[in-house]
């Protein structure tokens, strides 16, 4: 009777981690929302942004006031949507730090556990990264929190 206790606990252990064990297509669906988040807002592609992220996603980042005190920006899936719009009409409205720089993406995933990731968003142009909280909802990866900010300039 143990021997059959420890069997059957042995395999529902082992089913609930074989169902919730990172796989190959969740890094690429990860690392394609992304994508799709970055490069669709620096390209204008409402499209691929609303595809990436979350209708409830909060997006955050810490500025500073002349006098130091610091404060946190938010910005909602809406007002991401309406920025990257316009950057589809005027061009993205970022100092380039880099103008002779073509926009190069890079994402590195840190972890993926059940249906949660964290993954970092860095490109060459802008001079920005976001740190991406994913989730997988309705089968599909998609970006609820996201914290920006900005790459340190090098001083030459």
């Amino acid at each position: 009777m143990r021997k059959i206790l420890g069997t059957i606990l042995a395999l529902t252990i082992f089913s609930v981690w074989t169902v919730n064990a990172q796989t190959k297509e969740d890094s690429l669906a990860i690392e394609k929302s992304c994508r799709d988040y970055v490069e669709g807002w620096a390209n204008g592609d409402i499209d691929r942004v609303s595809t990436a992220v979350s209708d409830e996603l909060i997006k955050r980042t810490v500025a500073m006031d002349e006098s130091g005190l610091c404060y946190t920006i938010n910005m909602s899936s809406s007002q991401l949507k309406f920025v990257t719009k316009r950057n589809g009409e005027q061009g993205v409205r970022v100092n380039d730090l880099e103008p002779e720089k073509e926009f190069e993406l890079t994402v590195e995933i840190y972890d993926i556990t059940g249906n949660c990731a964290l993954a970092k968003a860095s490109n060459t142009k802008y001079g920005f990264f976001d740190y991406c909280q994913l989730a997988k909802f309705n089968g599909k990866w998609k970006i609820f929190n996201v914290l920006y900010g900005w790459t340190p300039r090098e001083n030459n």
